[in-house]
Order: C-alpha cells, then sequence, then structure tokens
C-alpha cells in the first residue's frame, strides 16, 4: 500500500516537471511578444522623423527574427504538452503505467507532430506578426507620402 502512494507521488512530480517547463516555455513566449513590440514601438518613435528604407528593414528584420523565436518557444511547448498529454493517457491506463519513462523529458518521438513550419503560421502567430509587419509597412507609405 504505502509503495502504491510512492509510485503515485512519483508520477505526480514528474507531470508537475513537465507543467512546469510548459509554462516557462509559455512565460518566454509571452515575453517574446513584449519585447518585440517595446523594440519595434522605440526605434519607430525614436526615428520617426527620419525613418526610411534601412530603418524599415531594421524593423521587419526585427519582427522576423522575434516570430521565428517565439514560434520556436512555441514549438517547444506544444511538444512538451504532447509528452504530457501522452503520459497522462499511459497513467490512467493502469497497465500501461510501466511504460512511463519517469522524468524523461524528451520530445524527438512528437517531432513529426509539431512542426516549426506549421508554428510560424499558425493563427495566433501570423496574426501577431503579419498585423505588426502590416502596421510598419503603413507607417512607411505614410511617411513616404506625407514627409
Amino acid at each position: 500500500m504505502v509503495e502504491k502512494k510512492f509510485d503515485d507521488l512519483a508520477y505526480y512530480e514528474y507531470f508537475k516537471i513537465i507543467q512546469n517547463t510548459i509554462n516557462r516555455l509559455a512565460s518566454n513566449s509571452f515575453l517574446i511578444k513584449a519585447w518585440t513590440i517595446t523594440l519595434i514601438g522605440s526605434i519607430s518613435i525614436l526615428t520617426f522623423s527620419i525613418l526610411n528604407t534601412i530603418i524599415f528593414t531594421v524593423l521587419i528584420g526585427i519582427v522576423i527574427v522575434f516570430w521565428i523565436l517565439d514560434s520556436y518557444y512555441l514549438k517547444m511547448e506544444r511538444l512538451y504538452r504532447e509528452l504530457y498529454q501522452d503520459y497522462v493517457d499511459k497513467f490512467n491506463v493502469l497497465n500501461q503505467r510501466n511504460e512511463i519513462l519517469l522524468f524523461d523529458m524528451k520530445t524527438e518521438r512528437y517531432t513529426n507532430k509539431v512542426r516549426l513550419i506549421k508554428v510560424i503560421f499558425s493563427k495566433i502567430e501570423s496574426l501577431f506578426y503579419i498585423s505588426l509587419a502590416s502596421g510598419l509597412l503603413l507607417l512607411l507609405i505614410l511617411n513616404i507620402i506625407i514627409p
């Protein structure tokens, strides 16, 4: 009886570790979006009077780099969600519990399900970064038309 409780406690701690990893990755994704807006806003405000194609190119470059970085963290988050769901499903079936490798954090077996290119062009990522790039393009056009 005591051994059973120990096993459940070990699984509980393992699931908690995976959840903490998912939360940390989600937090990183949020911080990247915040940094993107901060950098774009501050550079745009500081250089508004001299906004030209060079500065616009730098701003678009920032958007692209942060888009890829954010998508990478979102991909990693989704991989760990797959790992978590897989092991929770196995945990709930009593005869499959022995298939769970406790404290295994390897997500390679889920890479076919979660591709970086799919994450980059997912709805939430595309909506945020394409609207940001569109706003920059509009700002450049307005600055060219109305000097």
